[in-house]
């Protein structure tokens, strides 16, 4: 341990735990594996009393409440862990990505993993030395084991050069064929937004369908026309192609596309429909709703995710505002709900209709103008009007009842 990885595992504490502590009403078990104390531990940043602090190693010692016989292995249930730490533990592990599956099947669904690994260093065998990680190593990890990587940074004062990696192991997804699930925890009453939306696009007949933040494909996996998937990051891990006879897969962002790509020209066709899930943040959207409908027609039908939550921290630009505890654990929206006010006051011919769909809502667009350019003359104004606003929970309230949204159920 040194001091630089306690400076770091720190600001961990104070940016994902401290704002939140008032919310924890149940205690957390943080586990942290390679814990003996060799000049230092974690566990006195986890001092407050909500934290069950276990520390596992392979040896007993100072700091080890758990001995494990197998650094690949934890002598420990599956989804027991609410946070899993592991600071300057894995270059001496000779195979360790299986511990970092290990890791995760430890921590509970919505859990953080949190790495500290140097990047440079001498060789310090504990009882071997084989790694040192460069940054592109985190979203490699993130990949690997099909979790989400929050943040990732390299300390550049530290002697080690560490490099810092906060994970989310995805939250559990209701199963869409359970409908005996209480869908109200997820925030809305009505069908899971995937079912729903298979729904609506085999209704639509659709031929042709855009999806901007597919991540792990479940939401056009159900599809069987030409599809086209574009995400700086996918994270596949089964087969989602299926009967599809056309599809894409784009790894970049959205914009970069947009730039570079013609949509119609690759598909052979007009986009029929369109699912946009990407960046939470207002002004991403607003470009991806209008780059999208310069490639459809006025049959056609867009789709937005998260324009309606149901609680402020979910709507906020932060996800690090997101609560960690309770029924809307970990669910962010962003502000991507001002684009519902925004088409309202810009484009007014829209047919726009919210649904209930947990755990953020579902929108559709129809009635579209590919020929419209109001948004694209505009679109300096409408950040300019609308990047400043947040909502109260009054505010709130008011927004989702101006919505109108109708039940899922058709």
């Amino acid at each position: 341990m040194h001091a630089h990885s306690m400076e770091n595992m720190q600001k961990f504490y104070d940016d994902y735990l401290q704002p939140h502590l008032c919310e924890i009403a149940d205690s957390v078990t943080v586990l942290d594996i390679g814990a003996m104390n060799v000049n230092g531990s974690y566990r006195e940043i986890f001092s407050d009393p909500k934290f069950n602090y276990l520390g596992l190693d392979l040896a007993a010692g100072n700091g080890v409440d758990i001995v494990s016989d197998s650094p690949y292995h934890y002598p420990l249930p599956d989804n027991c862990a609410d946070i899993v730490l592991s600071g300057q533990m894995l270059e001496h592990c000779e195979f360790f990505w299986q511990a970092f599956t290990e890791m995760l099947r430890v921590a509970k669904p919505g859990a953080f993993v949190v790495l500290i690994v140097p990047s440079k260093g001498y060789i310090h065998r504990y009882p071997v030395d084989c790694y040192r990680f460069l940054p592109d190593a985190m979203p490699a990890l993130a990949r690997y084991g099909s979790c989400r990587l929050l943040s990732s940074w390299r300390d550049e004062e530290s002697e080690w050069g560490d490099i810092v990696a906060v994970f989310l192991k995805p939250p559990k997804r209701r199963e869409i064929s359970s409908p005996d699930i209480d869908a109200t925890v997820q925030g809305h009453h009505g069908r899971h937004y995937i079912e729903f939306l298979q729904a609506k696009i085999s209704s639509r007949d659709a031929k042709t369908h855009l999806e901007i933040g597919t991540r792990d494909g479940a939401s056009i996996a159900p599809l069987n026309c030409a599809t086209l998937a574009i995400d700086p990051q996918f994270n596949l891990g089964r087969n989602i192609i299926g009967n599809k006879k056309r599809s894409f897969f784009f790894q970049m962002t959205s914009d970069d596309f947009f730039r570079e790509y013609d949509p119609e020209y690759l598909l052979k066709a007009k986009i029929d429909s369109a699912f946009l899930d990407g960046m939470h943040h207002f002004e991403y959207i607003l470009r991806d709703f209008l780059n999208t409908e310069r490639y459809c027609t006025p049959k056609s039908a867009i789709y937005l995710h998260d324009c309606l939550p149901v609680t402020v921290n979910m709507a906020s630009r932060d996800v690090n505002d997101v609560a960690i505890t309770g029924k809307f654990a970990h669910w962010w929206a962003g502000d991507v709900w001002k684009l519902l006010p925004t088409l309202k006051k810009y484009r007014p011919e829209l047919s726009i209709e919210c649904y209930d769909c947990p755990p953020t809502g579902i929108v559709e667009i129809t009635g579209l103008n590919p020929a419209n350019s109001v948004l694209i003359e505009n679109y300096d104004t409408i950040i300019e009007e609308f990047s400043s606003i947040e909502l109260t929970p009054e505010a709130l309230q008011l927004f989702l009842a101006e919505c109108n949204i109708r039940s899922s159920a058709i």
